[in-house]
């Protein structure tokens, strides 16, 4: 292996390239970085004919550089015999700039390429095979599904991740006698988790309520575990549980004081929606509470007269 510059015109993409997303600003912002301190990682090429390079990993870099202005690259030319695709992934790999989907899809390429089980790819990747599970389930989910990964992983409103289809799968594994049904729900729970915008915590005390009674529908799981105290005990001491209650109003009301009512506009229809049914659930809750407390005050003025 050895550096040298290369023309960025003798450069061509590999067909194994393995991301298939760039954004624009990443590029310009990464161009705009080299024009200040340089390319401070070459890129990685194979020679394919002489003063001919096939680019194996940096494409992002390859793109900020002809960006820059440049006319050639610093590059790490590798011998023809090495693994390309092998190497391509180890490198985005240590640079965790893979999306889930472009990741997956390159470890399935290698498994198959080499007929490698899970195992043995986990061995040469360096990474346990639970966690090279994790990343495969998100090839045996639909499209929209993964579309809700990609924009939670580029910093977007979906709160969907790779934990949430992990815990979906498993659960659909024990609860599915027909190994068929296994795929709708895992949907149906990643369904809810879109809908109702489910934490991953969250998400866990659900399908475990769903696990031990069976008979109850998902949407009545979520609402025992969104009014579940966050500690499974209950409080001895009720004077310590009424200050909690006093301090959460306080900040609650204080909180939508400052909110600014205009910004409910820029909400989407799912996000209006689930802020409307909180806050019913909320009005209830705070309703049954004024009314026990207007019993209990009637209560205690009686016994006074």
């Amino acid at each position: 292996m050895e550096f040298t510059k290369i023309k960025i015109d003798q450069i061509q993409t590999a067909p194994t390239q393995m991301r298939s997303r760039m954004r624009e600003d990443e590029i310009i912002g990464l161009s705009e970085s080299i024009k200040e301190v340089g390319l401070l990682h070459p890129i990685l090429v194979q020679e394919i004919d002489p003063g001919k390079y096939q680019l194996i990993a940096g494409e992002r870099r390859l793109h900020a550089v002809k960006k820059a202005g440049e006319k050639s690259i610093l590059a790490m030319v590798l011998s023809g015999d090495r693994n390309v695709r092998h190497i391509q992934l180890i490198e985005n790999l240590q640079r965790e700039n893979l999306d889930p989907i472009d990741r997956a899809k390159a470890i399935k390429a290698m498994m198959d390429e080499e007929g490698l089980s899970k195992v043995g790819v986990a061995k040469k990747l360096g990474i346990p095979r639970t966690t090279l599970t994790e990343w495969l389930n998100v090839l045996e989910i639909s499209t929209r599904f993964q579309d809700a990964l990609l924009n939670n992983h580029y910093g977007g409103s979906s709160p969907l991740t790779i934990s949430h289809v992990s815990l979906a799968k498993r659960f659909a594994q024990k609860v599915c006698v027909d190994s068929e049904d296994v795929q709708n729900v895992t949907e149906m729970v990643l369904d809810a988790v879109l809908y109702y915008r489910l934490t991953r915590s969250e998400t866990k005390k659900v399908l475990e309520l769903l696990e031990n009674k069976r008979t109850i529908p998902i949407d009545v799981a979520i609402k025992q575990v969104r009014v579940m105290p966050s500690n499974s005990k209950e409080p001895t001491n009720s004077t310590w549980n009424v200050n909690e209650l006093v301090t959460f109003l306080a900040r609650s009301g204080n909180y939508l004081v400052k909110c600014k009512p205009e910004n409910l506009y820029n909400l989407d229809e799912d996000e209006k929606e689930e802020l409307l049914r909180q806050s019913k659930v909320l009005i209830r809750l705070l309703n049954d509470t004024i009314a026990q407390l207007d019993t209990t005050g009637k209560g205690i003025k009686e016994g006074l007269m």
